[in-house]
């Protein structure tokens, strides 16, 4: 995994996120003040659009002083090492006639994932220097936290406060710790000010702080500070150590693409890091578009993207952090009962916005909440899960609920009519299309989670499910006269029509249209174009590819992906930035970071290109089954290589070899 170095900064170049998926920040070039922190299942009442949204955490402000005076740090220069998650800052010193070095890195704990860890290292001139340390949410955003509570320190740490939320719902606990070769002195519930002799010999201090979010414990201040205790027990070079271990373990999956370039390599390492810091098997709640990288954009609200983006890669790399994931709806199940009842539906059904109690949280102006297909592709992710780890327990304890209230929740969805059933009035993945009838995409799934449901009722021991096989059969599924596969019922004749319905293709494995044709009409009608959006973008060079067109598979990939990653670390936005020189340095504000187009990468190499698709033969079928025929990669890729999936219990070698019969399964040990 490659070390990211910026020494040049535009107005606009985007903050380097730095996660582990319970905690998150945004160090900018001027690490030492106004970070913005966020911890998943810490939200507050946002006043301006009164909804739920993530709330900012008290972050670390570090001031300097030389000799007795102020020393504002220039940055010198930035690196991100993606092989551990360590991010480091150089930054020069100088007040008092005197000069020193400052190394200051930066990584949120794989091993102890409330612990947000800092080394500053530190030589020059012989002096004296001055630390204060003190805690601070990152202004600008129109709310405050409220009143923090001071508690009185003792020995293993520095401080703790309680934060409540600006609404008064949860609140989180935060504890703090200064060690190294110095004397401290406290100045307040969380402020501490240390002092210590510099010479031409690099010393080091080590600041360690615990955020633990009140949806995790009753008392989160003191579980803080009991984590700030095991913490010293282990000591900061141990948990280095151990986080690194983590990370070296997870990097055996690395994916490469053999052909592919040196900036392409970049984009998969970047989309592979950027997704595995996001999830974690310890969060409380689920993953935002954004992850916590980002407390505006979509307010931390949880969408499809989560389930049929971001879940797909950990399903096969990290099944743990996916069952995580799922646990999150889980949990909701009560919250989906009464949102079907509030819309006269029985069932389950999930809302289009997601927050901490499972309730609809979309903004009231916003009419996304007619995307009702996320109840499909939730079901669909159990389904998967069920499917890939081969978990009976999973199956019948989890997945089913779920299956079976959105099961019941189609049957009174769907409208009986001549031609079978029909769902009528919804919005499908191309919002420009609002109230549409028999959305392709929609029916398509819908047909599936049914199919899924009665065969797991059945293999459950729960018995047949004969209304559930009537409706998937007979759903109407918008198919015109020449094989093609429209987006909805009635979709007008366009020059560039969105190839949304195209999802239902991969990654689901829908087989009911002439597939050849309808992925000629949607690569000819405007399918570049639509490489520059997110989500489907960054893998819709998987189409021309199955259609045994690399040329054009290699044109999409080329024209989408490598436009959404910017510099100075690779931070990938949500929509493409066709300009290379204000991706390298942003002319303007870029919304960054959109985990969701870096999973949606990974799924296209991982399941897209090696052909492979869990929904092929029955739940418990042979693996073999799931992958098609005849491989085709964009043009001037040799191979693509998964070091490590994970199914049904054991570890495989994934390759998908350039003119392959199939793609391969290696097993290896574990």
């Amino acid at each position: 995994m490659m070390v990211l170095t910026a020494d040049q900064w535009g107005p606009h170049s985007p903050d380097a996120y730095v996660s582990n998926g319970l905690i998150g920040f945004r160090f900018p070039k001027d690490p030492f003040r106004e970070v913005l922190g966020l911890m998943s299942g810490f939200t507050t009442l946002r006043e301006k659009i009164q909804v739920e949204a993530l709330a900012v955490l008290p972050a670390p402000v570090i001031g300097f002083s030389l000799d007795g005076e102020s020393a504002d740090p220039e940055t010198v220069s930035q690196s991100y090492d993606l092989s551990n998650g360590e991010f480091t800052t150089k930054a020069v010193l100088k007040a008092a006639g005197k000069e020193v070095h400052v190394g200051y890195t930066v990584y949120c704990s794989r091993t102890s994932p409330t612990l947000l860890i800092s080394h500053i290292f530190y030589s020059g001139d012989p002096c004296e220097m001055a630390v204060s340390v003190s805690y601070a949410p990152r202004s600008g955003y129109g709310y405050t936290l409220g009143e923090g509570k001071p508690f009185d320190g003792y020995r293993l740490f520095d401080g703790k406060c309680l934060w409540p939320s600006s609404d008064g719902t949860n609140a989180a606990g935060a504890a703090f710790s200064l060690t190294g070769d110095i004397e401290k002195t406290p100045d307040g519930p969380m402020r501490v000010t240390a002092r210590a002799k510099v010479g031409k010999a690099k010393s080091e201090m080590r600041l360690i702080t615990s955020y633990v979010p009140s949806v995790l414990h009753s008392e989160p201040h003191n579980q803080a500070q009991r984590m700030i205790q095991l913490a010293s027990w282990q000591g900061a070079e141990r948990l280095r150590e151990a986080n690194r271990e983590s990370w070296a373990e997870l990097l055996e999956i690395l994916i490469t693409v053999e052909g592919a370039g040196e900036d392409w390599q970049k984009a998969i390492d970047a989309s592979f890091f950027n997704l595995m810091t996001s999830v974690s098997p310890f969060s409380p709640a689920s993953v935002a578009p954004f992850a916590l990288s980002n407390a505006d954009e979509y307010e931390g609200h949880f969408f499809w993207d989560t389930e049929s983006f971001m879940f797909m890669p950990p399903l096969f790399f990290s099944p743990e952090t996916a069952r995580s994931m799922l646990d999150y709806r889980s949990k909701r199940i009560g919250a989906a009962e009464n949102n079907a009842k509030i819309n006269g539906y029985l069932g389950i059904q999930f809302p289009w916005q997601s927050g901490s109690t499972g309730c609809e949280v979309t903004v009231p102006w916003c009419t996304q909440a007619g995307e009702q297909h996320v109840s499909l592709d939730i079901a669909m992710a159990f389904d998967a899960y069920a499917r890939v780890t081969g978990d009976a327990e999973f199956a019948r304890e989890s997945a089913w609920p779920v299956l079976r209230g959105v099961s019941r929740w189609i049957e009174s969805r769907v409208t009986k009519t001549a031609r079978g059933y029909e769902i009528l009035n919804i919005t499908g993945i191309d919002e420009g299309r609002d109230n549409v009838s028999n959305d392709s995409y929609c029916n398509i799934m819908a047909a599936k989670v049914l199919r899924s449901a009665a065969e797991m009722s059945e293999i459950l021991g729960y018995g047949e499910r004969p209304n559930w096989r009537e409706i998937s059969e007979k759903l109407f599924i918008p198919v015109r006269p020449d094989g093609i596969l429209e987006q909805y019922e009635g979709m007008p004749d366009m020059e560039t029509v969105p190839p949304v319905c195209l999802m239902s293709l991969f990654p689901y494995g829908f087989e009911g249209a002439d597939i050849q044709k309808t992925l000629e009409y949607y690569i000819s009608h405007g399918m570049k174009e639509s490489c520059k959006w997110p989500m489907l973008g960054n893998f819709l060079g998987v189409f021309p590819a199955w259609n045994g067109d690399p040329e054009k598979s290699r044109e999409l990939y080329d024209d989408s992906t490598l436009e959404f990653f910017c510099g100075p670390f690779y931070s990938c936005t949500e929509s493409a930035v066709k300009d290379p020189a204000a991706r390298t340095i942003p002319n303007e504000e870029l919304d960054t970071d959109f985990i969701t187009n870096c999973a949606a990468l990974l799924m296209g190499l991982v399941m897209g290109l090696t052909k492979m698709c869990p929904w092929r033969g029955r739940e418990n079928g042979d693996i073999n089954e799931w992958f098609g025929e005849n491989i085709v990669l964009p043009s001037g890729w040799k191979k693509i290589t998964v070091g490590k999936v994970f199914i049904r219990g054991r570890s495989y070698r994934l390759t998908a070899a350039d003119g392959a019969k199939r793609a391969e399964l290696e097993e290896i040990e574990a």
